[in-house]
């Protein structure tokens, strides 16, 4: 369908001014939610790919992007659960198809679990989910934070971030589109002509600190609607451990796990992403 420029506005949720990207298409809302630290508009490739199949839109979360910064500093995902049902509200939609990455998806698959009505059918991508708050599966959270806190927050322009990241995991395996689209818009020029994250690393690790709190496993495994969840098969996968667990209990829906791909397999193979998801739209 070619490249699209998406249509960029606003709309108040939760007492947060929420950046909403309207990508085009013909038919009922799909709804992108991306992951934690980046942005809606790094989802380009799936985003123009989904619109043969419906109305596609994504927004960026609360203290990410050019949405707000939250009031009284909450980010948790419950709270990115809460934003997103408000979301669907605001626009006055229900039964929406949802697209999700990383902590998107798990937020996905739980209000789909929680709100049937709002979210009817979705495709979680390499959601973030664990079996208890000291499963081992949580063992990457405090490096996570750790290296967040840390982490360069300022460039010399956008082509310098590029270079900077383009032969660094995780970003070596990304398409390069995809990671230009970041080093462009997940940034804002500063006063003296540098580029700094948009998505401050105070507050992407507070998601990472909250994650332990959010039982997003037992949401999505508890779901009726249906569920196509997808896995990275690398060692880089975050829930690649517990796929035969979700394969197994998931009460509508299956799993795929894609090889050759991460945690951060919408950016590597976006294209599959979005066959996948089109395949499973169209089968319902």
């Amino acid at each position: 369908m070619g490249a699209v420029e998406p249509r960029s506005s606003f709309v108040n949720v939760n007492g947060i001014r929420l950046h909403t990207l309207d990508w085009g298409g013909d038919g009922t809302p799909i709804v992108i939610l991306h992951a934690t630290g980046f942005l809606a508009r790094i989802y380009r490739p799936l985003a123009e790919r989904l619109r043969a199949i419906g109305h596609v839109y994504s927004y960026d979360q609360r203290g990410h992007g050019d949405s707000s910064a939250a009031p009284g500093g909450e980010y948790s995902w419950d709270a990115t659960m809460r934003d997103l049902a408000g979301f669907i509200t605001a626009m006055g939609w229900s039964g929406v198809r949802a697209v999700g990455h990383s902590a998107g998806a798990t937020a996905i698959g739980s209000l789909a679990s929680e709100r049937p009505d709002l979210i009817a059918r979705a495709v979680l991508a390499e959601p973030v989910i664990f079996e208890s708050p000291e499963a081992p599966e949580l063992g990457w959270r405090n490096p996570f934070i750790e290296r967040t806190l840390k982490r360069r927050r300022t460039f010399d322009s956008v082509e310098a971030m590029y270079s900077n990241f383009e032969n660094k995991p995780p970003y070596n395996t990304w398409r390069k589109d995809i990671l230009r689209d970041y080093c462009e818009f997940g940034t804002r020029a500063t006063s003296d002509g540098k580029r700094e994250l948009k998505c401050a690393p105070e507050i992407e690790a507070k998601f990472y600190e909250t994650a332990r709190d959010f039982d997003g496993l037992g949401r999505i495994l508890r779901c009726t609607a249906p569920l196509l969840v997808m896995f990275g098969a690398r060692s880089d996968s975050l829930g690649a451990s517990l796929s035969s667990k979700v394969a197994e209990q998931l009460k509508n829906g299956r799993v795929i796990d894609v090889a050759d791909t991460g945690h951060f397999l919408p950016m590597e193979k976006p294209e599959y992403v979005a066959e996948q998801a089109i395949e499973f739209f169209k089968s319902e």
